[in-house]
């Protein structure tokens, strides 16, 4: 039987499923780009929202500028503007720097609470605009659903196979109810996800001998991705990046798993000489 909770998930995450398939395929490069930088800003919101409740020693007002100033650098440098996209991101790291040092008792970790936002957000979200409309010529769509797909499979069959079969904990630090035999269905999920795709839709792009590898090394990079934001909000003392999405959390929440399977898998795009 459905729990409530899971029927909610599932109520809420269908209309966010055909926005997702909407965004990918569909929406032209500027709306593509501003719904991007959206989603930036909101998940950025969240992570500061989630410094505030831990009362970290950071000027929010320098954390917030600086992703403005990411965000314009980037823009700058993929339109081809090195010189003042440089400049941005110059100004960035000067402004984080007056933020550590200006910090409350110059807390040592206040650069890194600068820094870490700018590496773990708003890099992938730049690097899949780029997937989308700049590194493959015409199926940037097809490779950014091959993501989502095999992330949303392994999502799927992790949940189902950890709550019926998962005995050994994953990391039991920090998500105690992650287990191994979870994270190794993900995996089948994600094979049998990403080779059905790639089959019927990539082989040009991804034969299996190449698909294979891809999909495990991509799924394992979901997970940590997954981890890595669970580890944020148990220091945070928070259970969910926000109330955004009924039933789901936070936006923050619900792009974990690609913040590090998006640059992992251009990685392994280079590395495999697809693109």
């Amino acid at each position: 039987m459905i729990s409530r909770n899971l029927s909610h998930r599932i109520m809420t995450g269908l209309p966010l499923a055909a926005a997702a398939c909407w965004y990918i395929f569909s929406a032209n490069e500027l709306v593509f780009a501003v719904i991007t930088v959206v989603i930036g800003v909101i998940a950025y919101y969240e992570f500061g929202h989630s410094l505030h409740i831990k009362k970290i020693s950071v000027h929010y007002s320098i954390l917030y500028i600086t992703q403005c100033f990411v965000i314009a650098g980037f823009w700058f440098l993929i339109d081809g503007d090195s010189k003042v996209g440089l400049g941005f991101l110059g100004a960035t790291l000067a402004l984080m720097l007056i933020g550590f040092l200006t910090s409350k008792a110059r807390e040592q970790k206040a650069f890194l609470w600068y820094l870490f936002p700018v590496i773990w957000i708003m890099c992938p979200l730049a690097l899949l605009y780029l997937l989308r409309f700049k590194l493959v010529s015409s199926q940037g769509s097809q490779l950014i659903f091959f993501i989502v797909l095999v992330t949303a499979f392994n999502d799927i069959f992790a949940y189902f196979g950890g709550k019926r079969f998962g005995k050994r904990p994953l990391a039991k630090m920090i998500s105690p109810n992650k287990t191994i035999e979870g994270s190794l269905f993900g995996i089948a999920g994600g094979l049998i996800a990403g080779l059905t795709l790639s089959t019927i839709w990539l082989n040009n792009l991804l034969p299996v001998w190449k698909a294979v590898p891809i999909i495990i090394i991509l799924v394992i990079a979901s997970q940590i991705g997954d981890l890595i934001e669970s580890k944020f909000k148990r220091y945070c003392g928070v259970k969910d990046s926000s109330h955004l999405i009924p039933g789901h959390g936070g936006l923050l929440d619900r792009i974990d798993a690609y913040l590090l399977a998006l640059p992992t898998f251009i990685g392994l795009l280079y590395i495999f000489s697809i693109i």
